[in-house]
Parts: C-alpha cells; structure tokens; sequence
C-alpha cells in the first residue's frame, strides 16, 4: 500500500495549499464577542460558506422555528466554535471541489454525509464528556476528504473502483483491488501535507480502522461510530451505507455499551441532515 500511495501521489501537479480564508478562520482569536465579528466579517465574503451556515442554523439540529436570515443570527444559533469549525472545514473541501475535474463523487452527498458524521460525533463526545467534543465536528467533516482528493486528481481511476463497488463488492474492498490503497489513506497524507492537527489526521487516516490506530484513539472511534451511524441509520434510504463494518473494538475503547450507543441513535435519527439541511 505505501509504494502504490506514494506512486499515486508523487503524480499530483499543483496541489491546493491551505486557502487564505481557511488561515484568516484559524487566525481569529481574543474574547468571544471580537472573535465573533472577526468570523463573521471573513466568512460572509464567501458566499458558499455563509450559505451552508446559514443552512445549518435553520436546520432540524437545532429544533428552531424561526429561521435564522443574518449570519450574525446564524453564529449566535450555531455557537461560535461550531461555525469556526464548520467554516474552516467547508473551506478546506471547497478546495478540493474547485473545476469539479471528476464525475466520480458526488461534493453535495459527500458533504451532507461529513456534516452529519460531524453533528453525532459531537453528540457521542458530549455523551462521553469528552474535552475535545467540539473538535469532533470538524473531524467529522474532514473525515471523507480522501473522496475529493481522489475525485480532483484520480478521477478515471476511481470510476473504476466505483464500477468494482457496484458489482457488489464492499467499497474499501474495492479501493484495495484497485488502487491498492483506500480514500482514508490518501486522505490521511493530504492531511499531514496541510500540517493539519494530528488528532484530525489520525481521524481522517482510521475512521474505518480505529483500533489500528496508536494515538488518538478514543476521537477517532468516536467518528468511526458517528460514521457508521450515519451510514445505517440516521440518513435517508438514498444515502445509506448498509455494509458499513464497525470496528469490533469500538465499544471497548469507548467504555460504552451497544445499548448506550442506540440511545444516542434514536436521540439524533430524527434530524433530516441528508435532504433538508442542506436544500
């Protein structure tokens, strides 16, 4: 796998450097209400970030029924550090997403699934008094930015595995057969090549495999659960990933039970991210 990772990636020309909004996001600091003004200012100059966030404020997550018209409304709703993460996310894949170069994947279902992954994660790390609970929105956002590297970059390649996958064969299977390598890996070196935190890094590179994983563990159980979740349970019929594998150790490393884990599904499966959220 590593020969056939390197060979792939040694052939990408002009790879997106972090955007400059992504480091003017990073770069707001100080008391909430300054921050909140700094934030707004960047991203209401990139009307696709201001929409989604408007998107997310109005969203069934948050049981309003008052829609939120301002992004200063919308920030107020979603909370400061969600819309940073949220913002600095959508940044980075926006990235990627730019001369749509690949027929492959589809950005908008891609997106809509990263977003959910997000949402439960954060749920699941509140559940488990996490202090990095608020990271697990954007680790869940970024957790599939593998698809998109390889949707700009490989995209006659990843037709391939996609016509491998619709024969029956189960995705990751079938990004092995072909590329001999999966969407997490080349992910996980996109990431570390943007010198993003190595908790994100490690969440984009094991999301299918935490119990491989030798540092960060317990976050990244916690997006492969949020993952699967959403895989199975909390998305529409049309997104659903029904033979999405859960780590056999997942429950273990959490200290959680499978009980706990179906109360926190039925608490989330009502919320319609898939096709209302981001209409």
């Amino acid at each position: 796998m590593v020969n056939s990772l390197k060979e792939y990636v040694q052939r990408i020309k002009n790879l997106p450097t972090i955007p400059m909004i992504a480091q003017e996001i990073l770069g707001v600091v100080g008391n909430e209400m300054t921050s909140v003004s700094k934030l707004e200012k960047i991203v209401e100059n990139d009307p696709v970030i201001s929409a989604k966030i408007l998107s997310v404020a109005n969203s069934a997550f948050f049981g309003v029924t008052t829609p939120a018209k301002t992004l200063s409304s919308a920030i107020m709703r979603v909370g400061f550090n969600n819309v940073k993460n949220i913002a600095l996310g959508i940044s980075l894949m926006t990235v990627l997403d730019n001369g749509r170069q690949g027929k492959s994947v589809d950005y908008q279902r891609i997106f809509n699934h990263s977003i959910t992954v997000g949402f439960v994660a954060r749920v699941i790390g509140k559940k488990l008094k996490m202090s990095t609970s608020e990271e697990m929105l954007m680790n869940g956002l970024l957790h599939d930015i593998g698809f998109l590297v390889l949707n700009r970059f490989f995209p006659d390649n990843y037709v391939k595995v996609l016509t491998v996958f619709e024969k029956g064969k189960p995705l990751l299977e079938a990004e092995q057969e072909v590329l001999d390598f999966t969407h997490a890996d080349i992910g996980g070196w996109l990431a570390e090549q943007w010198k993003l935190p190595a908790a994100l890094i490690d969440s984009i590179r094991y999301h299918h495999s935490p119990s491989l994983a030798k540092k960060n563990v317990k976050q990244i159980t916690i997006i492969h659960l949020a993952d699967h979740m959403a895989s199975n349970n909390i998305l529409s019929a049309t997104e659903q990933n029904p033979d999405y594998p859960l780590d056999a150790s997942a429950f273990e490393i959490l200290g959680m039970s499978e009980d706990s884990l179906k109360k926190i599904e039925a608490e989330v499966s009502g919320l319609s991210f898939s096709g209302e959220i981001f209409s």
